[in-house]
């Protein structure tokens, strides 16, 4: 199963998204361009009902669901923002979902799951692990399991990001630096943005402590870790996805890693340049551009701000040690 889409497929998903979200803002800032000298842009997909980039996909998919008559009800597992977004998504469409978190997972995140009516459910000590367990379910008739990252309607859901920037920037851009968990985010944008100019280098970053997609890039096939022990839950995985894995090797130039410490400092530099607070995932980009500083100077950049759900023993930990 390929999870490539094609144009028409973000073409169709916009017109999906657009019936629920605004088109997320694209910026050149200043302060961010000055401190990585770069022209860079950011595209602020923490702008939405569920404070993350995920309410694409997850509109993307239940749509199809809901039209195909065949789902009574949708479970997934998440580390939060795709729980919450497939639980806004289903509240949007009328159709019941469970979310099994791992146990200690974000209490900000949760907290905006229940906001949109899930059955929510703790389960495992990551979110792989609880996977794992649900697939050991017999499932009633009617009822279906979706793990983000393998599916396609949630890579085109994402692919429109890509396709939107390939709108709203008139000139070709040398980099995009986007956050990876599973693999769909930068799939999808970065076949939209391959299409419209081959020579846009894309460049995925992954936190040092949960590295497998990085470990699968380097190596050309699914290499999984035994643990992902970051703080950044939007990038918490440890078990590659074979597909995304394949997707990825397609359409993206370069995979780096990068420390907790870089991406806490990313966030506090996010903060004191931007006035927002990202998340670690959501400020992974600019610690991977902070990263590759030397050489990127001079060229033009996009960062994915991806999400801004951050609970309050973090936003304390950032504002004291990092702003």
């Amino acid at each position: 199963m390929s999870l490539r889409p094609s144009t028409a497929e973000m073409e169709s998903s916009l017109s999906i998204i657009r019936e629920f979200l605004s088109i997320t803002p694209l910026n050149i800032e200043s302060d961010l361009s000055t401190l990585t000298e770069t022209t860079t842009y950011v595209k602020h997909e923490y702008k939405s009902p569920v404070n993350s980039f995920k309410a694409r996909g997850a509109l993307t998919l239940v749509h199809s669901l809901s039209r195909s008559g065949d789902v009574t009800k949708v479970i997934t597992a998440s580390t939060g923002n795709h729980g919450s977004a497939m639980a806004y998504a289903c509240q949007k469409f009328d159709l019941p979902i469970t979310v099994i978190v791992p146990e200690g997972a974000d209490e900000s995140k949760v907290a905006l799951i229940r906001k949109f009516d899930a059955d929510l459910q703790f389960l495992g000590r990551d979110l792989d692990e609880a996977k794992n367990q649900i697939l050991e379910w017999t499932l009633p008739k009617g009822h279906l399991f979706i793990e983000d990252g393998a599916v396609p309607e949630i890579v085109v859901g994402t692919a429109t990001i890509g396709y939107e920037i390939a709108q709203q920037i008139d000139e070709n851009l040398d980099v995009v630096i986007v956050p990876v968990g599973n693999g769909s985010l930068i799939s999808g944008i970065g076949t939209a943005l391959k299409e419209k100019n081959p020579s846009t280098r894309v460049i995925s970053v992954q936190s040092e402590e949960a590295p497998c997609m990085t470990y699968s890039f380097h190596e050309k096939k699914p290499v999984n870790t035994d643990s992902c022990n970051t703080f950044a839950g939007g990038i918490a995985v440890r078990v590659a996805i074979p597909q995304a894995v394949d997707l990825m090797l397609d359409v993206v130039d370069d995979a780096i890693l990068v420390s907790e410490n870089d991406l806490k400092r990313a966030m506090g530099l996010f903060f004191n340049n931007v006035g927002v607070l990202v998340e670690g995932a959501g400020a992974a980009a600019l610690a991977g551009a902070l990263k590759l500083k030397d050489d990127l100077k001079g060229k033009s950049i996009c960062l994915l701000a991806t999400g801004c759900n951050v609970d309050s023993f973090l936003e304390q930990e950032i504002l004291r040690d990092y702003v």
